[in-house]
């Protein structure tokens, strides 16, 4: 059992298998100086794809009695998008104290669904407003988090974005994610935190989201789960997200499978996942075969060379738009949120992810990546090589303007 010290007490951290006390010292250390809460004893269900995201946002929607907060990049003004506006009217009209921050650049050509919200009393933010007088380093930076808190005792998170792109049962081509469904002591840290993006756009401080109410998604529920709340939008900012994410990479021991939709890795990046393989992990990448932004895949695939020459295998997800930001280590802890392997994430964005650990969730995101790992092509070194030096051209170019994309 390891203890870990935070603010406001402590947490014990059960761990599947034996991590070297040198490694241990150095994440726990760490997390703790990003102010990275860690809870105990909250319940977790794995969100296996985007209609199973949308569905349980909808169903917090639906069953919220006090309170919904959300956090969104995209909200889409079709079908699926109207569908969300219209619950949260609904939700308004009975009495739900509704408020949300969406992104304005991801929800550009949404005003007129989203000026149904305003009239309907619903306090809506947007983030960074886009406009010519505003400087490029503030339009730059987005809030790229998907995030709904009902009654402040009940969450979805994930990379699913709210539109036609994202729900399967409505659009067979639509993008490929994974979410999670949280309740517990966790939820108040996502409280705590969205009212920190809430005020960063500019929102009034505010209470009152924090209610008892019993479950609202159907679950199955899986408890108890140990999670952790890895974001951005705290005092370390955006390098709260790649210092975790390489502090766990480093202590990995024999499994590390990441799916990502956006892979664009720095240099260090490159270097850790090479040295994990060379260690003798088994370092699995999951990316898109086609992808929505062919020149971030270009600028991705600049990449392939040395990490393929380093051990790591790589997976192009064929058919659907694989959109996930998801990694599992050891099999025995799942990382899931918004946040992509790329500088915007890593540097600029305001991102949200959590590590979850529970030995059935994390079982059952190892088979979410075995599926779709039968349905890729894997890349093999020689004949990646072999490809005509103008495509090893076009991706160095791309991967030049890495920091902009």
């Amino acid at each position: 059992m390891l203890i870990v010290a935070d603010d406001e007490g402590v947490s014990r951290l059960p761990l599947s298998e034996p991590i070297q006390n040198l490694r241990r010292r150095l994440l726990m250390r760490s997390t703790n100086r990003m102010g990275l809460p860690l809870r105990e004893g909250n319940a977790v269900g794995l969100l296996q794809d985007g209609s199973a995201i949308l569905a349980a946002t909808k169903a917090l929607i639906r069953g919220a009695r006090h309170s919904i907060a959300f956090e969104i990049y995209i909200w889409a003004d079709d079908v699926v998008g109207r569908d969300m506006a219209e619950l949260m009217i609904q939700a308004k009209a009975r009495g739900v104290d509704v408020r949300g921050v969406v992104d304005d650049l991801g929800t550009w050509g949404s005003g007129a669904m989203l000026s149904r919200l305003d009239a309907a009393g619903i306090p809506l933010l947007r983030f960074h407003p886009v406009a010519p007088w505003r400087p490029l380093r503030i339009m730059n930076r987005r809030n790229h988090r998907k995030l709904l808190i009902a009654d402040g005792c009940e969450a979805v998170v994930g990379s699913a974005n709210w539109g036609l792109d994202y729900d399967a049962e409505a659009n067979p081509k639509a993008f490929l994610d994974v979410g999670v469904a949280l309740r517990g002591p966790i939820v108040k840290d996502l409280v705590e935190d969205f009212a920190r993006v809430w005020k960063r756009a500019r929102g009034q401080n505010f209470t009152g989201l924090e209610y008892e109410t019993p479950a609202i998604w159907r679950g199955p529920w899986r408890e108890p789960a140990t999670v952790q709340l890895v974001t951005s939008a705290r005092s370390h900012g955006t390098s709260a997200i790649r210092h975790h994410l390489r502090l766990l990479i480093a202590q990995v021991q024999k499994e590390l499978l990441l799916a990502n939709a956006y892979f664009v890795p720095g240099l260090s990046l490159m270097e850790l996942l090479g040295r994990a393989a060379g260690r003798g992990v088994d370092v699995r990448l999951l990316v898109p075969g086609h992808s929505d932004n062919g020149f971030v895949q270009a600028a991705g695939r600049a990449s392939y060379g040395k990490l393929l020459e380093a051990g790591v295998r790589i997976f192009e997800r064929q058919g659907r738009m694989l959109h996930s930001k998801a990694a599992l280590f050891d099999d025995s802890l799942a990382l899931i949120g918004s946040g992509n392997l790329d500088p915007r994430s890593f540097r600029l964005n305001l991102e949200l992810n959590v590590a979850i650990h529970h030995p059935e969730l994390a079982q059952e995101l190892h088979a979410i990546f075995e599926k779709h790992q039968t349905q890729s092509v894997e890349i093999q070194a020689q004949e990646w090589a072999r490809r005509p030096w103008w495509r090893h051209l076009y991706e160095q170019f791309a991967y030049l303007f890495r920091f902009w994309l």
